[in-house]
């Protein structure tokens, strides 16, 4: 999408060195990146009502100039600003941050300021609202007022900087009268009109300055099109590329597949046996498999995983598993180990933190073929990682690697078979869209004899009747796990941790119990 504005914004007007590196760290490097960056919404001012006729106790925004600003001492020290308009004054006022807001606001800027409003005594308040500065006293006014109005998000540096959301709406007005003759639209008239389309110049023009809202949604059908349109055309190439023939057949299922459903103490699924049914036949075609296998958790993706690997090991060649984390990727390494240890076939595991003489030794196992199945994370991508003859490629939790690390990993090989796998239900037209060059696959049944899963949800006055609900159960000698959001605290975003959790839950509602704290900074042996 307009391939042909790729040249930097510090060519636009207005943008000398630090803007750009202020952008850039936004991800706006090209003009294009500057004209997509897209208003995230819209202040209709043909719409907002007048400060007098806002009601109370709802989210609403309120348009007017500022009339004046103080920092009120006290028990509560506050910073208050009065807004008015042609109807009346509204009071808007925080309890923290006084020393950068005295410098955000002067007398005669025009605002826009948005949450509740409430009655205090005589004065209408606004507490603590969000606020957007639409023109500064004596600022030419016509790009911020008067009109449907883009806000833009910006950073926590841009702010700092003085580049708000006023200033990203100047700048590409001033790109769009430089740029706008060299915008080429890539779809054809007949494409245009087939599906009721705006041109590309028009959809920019009109994401960012429209005159209503019906041209908003126009621009945006536009431009959410051709960017759907870019993805469906490069899977189908993938596709394209993917179906050409050159690789390897391989008998499938074999004996050794055969051995190992024997060996197992229990028998397969209705799901597995399909399932195992289609990617065999895939395998036993000159066209590399591009499957994605998706089933629940328990549903026994590993064991067709693997079963769908040892074909390839019988016939000489090699298999690689890639999981996302050295957590998973050992379970994984650890379940195929004892699985196939009775088959005499070897398999190694291969991580980022592994002593330096293990990874020599897998990695000249690996050149030389008597490594047979290699489980590991993204090390696996490292160019150092050669495989003697690569057949069969695995990748666990897929959508946590990218399109470009799925091809690298079957660049290891000679056209080897490929199947992705994942746990998180997608609808299958969504599949169909995002992973047009996979064949899907749905793993629907769990073994039988399982516990039906019960899931239940707590509001955080309950934290304590269920952190007891799990003392119990430890009681009754079963084991429980509590998941966090982060391991340590953050400036820059407020989450709970598990590592001031595990100290909390120790020395207080779990004290007495065994607990551990497990997380992907620790040691390999931690």
């Amino acid at each position: 999408m307009l391939l042909e504005l790729g040249h930097p914004i510090r060519t636009l007007r207005g943008i000398g060195s630090s803007r750009e590196q202020l952008l850039g760290e936004s991800g706006i490097l090209t003009v294009a990146d500057l004209l997509l960056h897209l208003p995230y919404r819209y202040l209709d001012r043909s719409r907002e009502p007048a400060i007098s006729d806002l009601p109370e106790g709802q989210e609403v925004t309120a348009v007017g100039l500022v009339q004046s600003t103080a920092t009120i001492p006290g028990k509560r020290r506050r910073f208050v600003l009065v807004l008015e308009d042609d109807s009346g004054e509204l009071e808007c006022v925080w309890f923290a941050g006084h020393k950068y807001l005295r410098q955000a606001f002067a007398e005669g800027d025009l605002l826009a300021v948005a949450g509740k409003v409430a009655q205090f005594g005589k004065q209408r308040q606004m507490v603590h609202p969000e606020v957007e500065v639409l023109t500064e006293k004596g600022e030419d006014t016509r790009l911020h007022t008067g009109r449907i109005i883009p806000l833009y998000s910006t950073s926590a540096r841009m702010r700092e900087e003085k580049l708000s959301s006023r200033g990203i709406r100047r700048l590409i007005h001033d790109a769009l009268e430089a740029v706008a003759a060299d915008i080429e639209d890539p779809l054809p008239e007949d494409i245009l009109g087939r599906r009721g389309l705006v041109s590309l110049v028009e959809a920019v023009r009109k994401v960012h300055f429209p005159d209503s809202m019906a041209q908003v949604e126009a621009a945006r059908e536009r431009l959410s099109f051709e960017e759907l349109l870019h993805i469906q055309l490069y899977l189908a190439s993938r596709l394209k590329d993917s179906k050409k023939p050159g690789g390897r057949v391989f008998n499938a299922p074999g004996s050794l597949s055969q051995q190992l459903i024997e060996r197992l103490p229990f028998p397969l699924t209705g799901a597995q046996e399909r399932v195992l049914g289609e990617i065999w036949s895939d395998m036993s075609l000159p066209t590399p498999m591009h499957r994605l296998l998706q089933g629940d958790v328990g549903s026994g993706k590993t064991l067709v995983a693997l079963l769908s690997i040892l074909p390839v090991i019988e016939a000489g060649a090699q298999a690689v598993l890639m999981a996302p984390t050295e957590i998973l990727a050992e379970q994984h390494a650890k379940t195929i180990r004892e699985l196939v240890g009775p088959l005499d076939i070897s398999s190694q595991l291969l991580t980022g933190r592994m002593r330096a003489g293990q990874r020599r030794d897998v990695l000249a196992g690996l050149r030389e073929g008597t490594v047979q199945i290699l489980v590991g994370t993204h090390a696996i991508l490292q160019e150092d990682v050669h495989f003697c003859e690569l057949g069969f490629a695995v990748v666990d939790e897929q959508h946590r690697f990218g399109v470009d690390q799925r091809a690298s990993l079957r660049e290891k090989g000679e056209f080897p078979h490929l199947m992705v796998m994942t746990a998180t239900p997608i609808p299958r037209t969504l599949a169909l869209t995002l992973y047009g060059d996979l064949d899907v696959t749905l793993l629907d049944e769990l073994p039988s004899g399982r516990i039906p899963i019960v899931t239940g949800w707590r509001a955080e006055g309950d934290r304590t009747k269920a952190l007891e609900f799990l003392k119990g159960e430890v009681a009754k000698g079963r084991q429980g796990y509590i998941v966090y959001p982060a391991i340590t605290e953050s400036t820059s975003i407020e989450l709970k941790t598990a590592s001031s959790a595990f100290d909390d839950l120790s020395q207080g509602l779990l004290e007495g119990l065994s607990l551990g704290l497990l997380h992907g900074q620790l040691s390999s042996e931690d």
